[in-house]
């Protein structure tokens, strides 16, 4: 190969640098495949200005007609991807398949296979020869496949181009300069390419060091400035078209100028009825203050005829010189916001009456203390305004006074961090007014959580003061009636026990054993009521008494006022744990007084050996007691209800009118006497 110098060399270079540095810069800044593409066009257009300047400093015909073919390939390439590029950047990449991109690359391959084989068919060119000036160039006679080949090329470009043009015509302002940047790019490159065909070379090689540069330039500020590669128009039509929110663009008279699938819903018609009519007579009830907006605007209109509220955002749309050619209007649906926001505003007005007017005081805390809200019951219970209280912790006041506030802090922290819980769902607490005076308050508390995150806590007060007040007052007179009623029991046990020890004396002188006798059965019921009172006096419950104790005490009384001629008589007890009120102990008593009685007086003559055995026990609301001896028993033909005998005569009358109860009597080994009876304190 044969070179000689030329003067376009350095540009040549200089500019397949920077396109050869764009396609670098744009294949690994930007990662869609338009980018990828475009890359692909500077790396051809780089070796197309290489090989060029190579052609152009070969010396021979053999240098420059090989460099001449080299050339050939970024040509062929780069028409193939234009065309692939503006498929992509215009959101037609459905129509990239393999059969069509088969189709496309056809000709260029075909192309390049009949330019390395020129010299069988001279299909590319039928006559080559150098012609000599300042510089060495060759001059072509074309043959019949360039022609082919050149009208490809150029069909390829100018289809890229009028689809460029389609977005150029859609776009907004953004856009429009991105499209610009691109066809100028093409336009120089196809000038460039039919000056070269043409042979017109006013100023020789020229148009090589100014236009392809100014090409590259406007690449580069296309690359720089809007970023194509990120910025896609057709995505945004489609993102547009997609928006469930209405998108209606009107040029300066209020003429549609496009519209988005859900603004036609909106208006209800095809968008055959609406591009370039006026937006008034399309859509009746559109908004006047919309049509007298310049400027970018948010507002709130509501349709009354479609029953529905908007948000709408009028944006103006302004050429290069600033000037207003078409706005766009964005409506947002927000009926069921603006329904969702009514009741809720409804709810939060129900919630506020019922919070204001409670009976109950009502403080909402946050989970550091601090006081967020408060009703009115709770300025009247402290004595402090709404203003003052809530905003501040609640350890800044003397609610709980001042030894009490800390405990209740560190109560407060526990509940907030669930270290503790209260054990009852209410407690009471001492509290002090403003003034200092003491409130007693029954208070529930509620957790109130987020995401499972305690926020605060919402405490309901009652007050409780005037009911306590009452309470004391009911307890200090129970107290005294208590005093009164033990001070009664009393008198009436030593009055009893005067009149015994009167019956004692009196028997004393008795010179009949069977008058004596009978003064001491009397002395022994007196006894039994008597003991009753004793141990009412006694008990801490003044109602009831204990009737097992009773019992006991009782019958060993009457063993003992006996004790001549029962020393062998064994006194057993069964009895559970019964408390009765006088009204039943009393009757109760001296039955079991006179049974007692009469078993030791009469079931073991002469000193004989036996038993008595007293139960008593409770059983469903009935009080059952028995007393059972084992002594020679009532005779059969002894009726005992009608025997005579003042003691159990006594006891019937006990027993069936004032117990309302049922006594029955068993002669199997000895005697045994049943009473029951229902009493509401058994048990």
């Amino acid at each position: 190969m044969v070179w000689h110098g030329t003067p376009y060399t350095f540009p040549i270079v200089t500019a397949s640098a920077i396109s050869a540095l764009l396609g670098v810069y744009i294949w690994w800044r930007h990662q869609i495949p338009a980018a990828r593409t475009i890359a692909l066009i500077w790396w051809a257009g780089s070796g197309w200005l290489l090989g060029y300047m190579l052609e152009l400093a070969g010396a021979d015909l053999p240098t420059k007609v090989f460099w001449d073919q080299v050339m050939y390939i970024p040509v062929v390439t780069a028409s193939a991807a234009w065309l692939i590029f503006t498929l992509q950047y215009t959101g037609r990449e459905k129509w990239i398949t393999r059969r069509n991109l088969g189709a496309l690359l056809a000709v260029p391959s075909v192309t390049l296979i009949l330019v390395f084989t020129n010299t069988y068919h001279n299909l590319i060119w039928t006559d080559i020869q150098i012609i000599e000036g300042p510089l060495i160039f060759l001059q072509y006679s074309h043959g019949l496949w360039f022609w082919v080949h050149t009208v490809y090329c150029y069909s390829s470009v100018l289809f890229g181009s009028l689809l460029l043009v389609q977005v150029l015509l859609r776009s907004l302002h953004l856009y429009r300069w991105q499209v610009i940047s691109l066809l100028l790019a093409s336009f120089f490159t196809v000038l460039c390419s039919v000056l070269d065909i043409l042979g017109f070379y006013p100023f020789p090689y020229l148009y090589l060091v100014l236009l392809f540069p100014a090409a590259s330039l406007a690449v580069a500020w296309s690359i720089f400035r809007f970023r194509p590669g990120d910025i896609v128009p057709v995505a945004r039509g489609a993102i547009v078209d997609s928006m469930s929110d209405g998108v209606i663009v009107l040029d300066p008279q209020d003429r549609i100028v496009d519209v988005n699938p859900s603004a036609q819903n909106m208006i209800n018609r095809p968008v055959s009825e609406l591009m370039g009519e006026p937006i008034k007579e399309v859509w009746p009830c559109w908004p006047v203050e919309i049509s007298l907006s310049d400027g970018i605007s948010d507002r709130e209109i509501v349709i009354h005829e479609r029953d529905s509220t908007y948000d709408v955002r009028v944006s103006p749309l302004k050429d290069w010189r600033g000037g207003l050619v078409s706005r766009a209007v964005v409506l947002r649906d927000i009926t069921e916001h603006k329904r969702a926001e009514e009741l809720l505003h409804e709810s939060e007005e129900k919630f506020r009456t019922i919070f204001e007017n409670a009976s109950d005081e009502i403080i909402y805390l946050d989970r550091n203390g601090t006081i967020l809200d408060v009703n009115r019951k709770v300025e009247d219970i402290f004595g402090y305004t709404r203003e003052e209280l809530i905003g501040r912790n609640f350890v800044e006041f003397t609610f709980f006074g001042e030894e009490d506030t800390a405990k209740m802090a560190d109560k407060f922290r526990g509940l907030i961090n669930g270290n503790i819980t209260l054990s009852e769902p209410l407690i009471e607490l001492e509290l002090r007014h403003r003034n200092g005076s003491t409130i007693f308050v029954e208070v529930s508390t509620r957790i109130i959580s987020t995401d499972h995150r305690t926020e605060g806590i919402l405490g309901i007060l009652r007050d409780v003061t005037e009911r306590k007040r009452s309470e004391e007052k009911i307890k200090a007179s129970l107290k005294e009636k208590e005093v009164l009623l033990r001070e009664i029991h009393h008198r009436v046990k030593n009055n009893m026990q005067v009149v015994s020890s009167l019956l004692n004396l009196q028997s004393l002188y008795m010179k009949d054993t069977s008058y004596a006798e009978m003064l001491r059965e009397s002395q022994n019921r007196i006894r039994t009521m008597s003991l009753i009172h004793e141990n009412l006096y006694q008990s801490e419950d003044l109602s009831n008494i204990n009737f097992s104790e009773y019992i006991c005490t009782l019958v060993y009384g009457l063993a003992h006022s006996y004790r001549e001629g029962t020393q062998q008589v064994d006194l057993t007890f069964d009895i559970d744990n019964v408390n009765l009120g006088v009204d039943a102990a009393i009757p109760c008593g001296l039955i079991i007084n006179e049974l007692v009685t009469n078993s030791l007086k009469h079931a073991f003559p002469h000193g004989k050996r036996g038993e008595i055995a007293v139960s008593c026990h409770s059983t469903g609301g009935a009080l059952e007691f028995t007393v059972r001896d084992n002594g020679v028993g009532i005779p059969e033909g002894v009726d005992f209800k009608n025997s005579g005998s003042l003691g159990l005569h006594l006891v019937t009358i006990l027993a069936e009118d004032q117990l309302n109860g049922r006594i029955t009597l068993s002669r199997k080994r000895g005697t045994e006497f049943c009473i029951t009876f229902k009493s509401s304190n058994g048990g």
